[in-house]
């Protein structure tokens, strides 16, 4: 597969538009993937936006721009490198006070330090060229003027294939002390005993050649229902040092913010 993250994201956008009007769900439309952004929900929500400058880097089909709304930010600014995801998320936020932005994949159209915060979710995981992955890093850096919040795949050594790659914390760290931030917390998703069984029902139960956003087969979807309420219950305590790990970092000598 030759990946091509814009034309392969606008497929996905094009999925997804397929869907009941308002879905925010970048990837697959399953049972665990709702149960997973519930609770990155959680974490997500407990960020205090209010009243602040916030960019989302790849904002996708909307639905955290929609989340960070309810928080009352003064500039709200998502940029994607897909038309057809910032088409969806124009019909979701449904607001006039969002600025959506298209980039070309070569950085953030914005000068330096115009945001208070700067985050991702589950994006940079997906820049597999360490090139991409690495100008993007340091553009959130140059443009956040107080936070660098992520939500990406985390492991202990780099590994993953062509479409996710997941990389160890010490790499955004090393990237970010560049730029002048550093790592304050983390936090990892209590996911995981869900994540390994959903994902092999997922892997042995739909075609091989499926691509991401694709409906799946009724029988993965009915395996995923069922194992869901047994899955969820042993999750908080089976919690493993990576896959979604939130990263916050914060601009060294500058004084912590209030709410946070």
């Amino acid at each position: 597969m030759n990946y091509i993250p814009e034309k392969y994201w606008s497929k996905v956008a094009q999925e997804i538009a397929k869907r009941n009007n308002g879905n925010v769900i970048a990837g697959d439309d399953e049972p665990y993937y709702e149960y997973k952004r519930q609770q990155f929900l959680k974490v997500f929500n407990q960020i205090n936006f209010r009243g602040k400058s916030v960019l989302e880097l790849g904002s996708g089909p909307g639905g955290n721009l929609r989340e960070v709304l309810r928080h009352l930010p003064a500039r709200l600014v998502g940029v994607d490198l897909s038309e057809n995801m910032l088409q969806l998320a124009a019909q979701n936020v449904n607001n006039n006070t969002v600025e959506l932005i298209k980039t070309d994949g070569t950085g953030i159209p914005l000068p330096d330090n115009a945001m208070d915060i700067v985050y991702s979710v589950t994006v940079l995981q997906h820049n597999t060229d360490y090139n991409m992955f690495r100008l993007y890093l340091e553009e959130m850096g140059r443009v956040a003027r107080e936070k660098v919040i992520l939500f990406e795949r985390t492991e202990a050594t780099e590994k993953g294939d062509e479409l996710n790659i997941g990389r160890p914390i010490s790499t955004y760290v090393e990237i970010l002390k560049n730029k002048g931030f550093e790592l304050v917390a983390t936090q990892y998703l209590p996911i995981h005993v869900s994540y390994y069984v959903c994902g092999a029902i997922r892997k042995l139960f739909n075609p091989a050649n499926r691509i991401e956003g694709e409906p799946l087969s009724k029988l993965s979807l009915f395996l995923e229902k069922a194992t869901l309420p047994i899955t969820r219950l042993m999750d908080p305590f089976f919690i493993l040092k990576k896959e979604v790990t939130k990263m916050e970092f914060q601009k060294i000598n500058q004084a912590p913010v209030a709410g946070y």
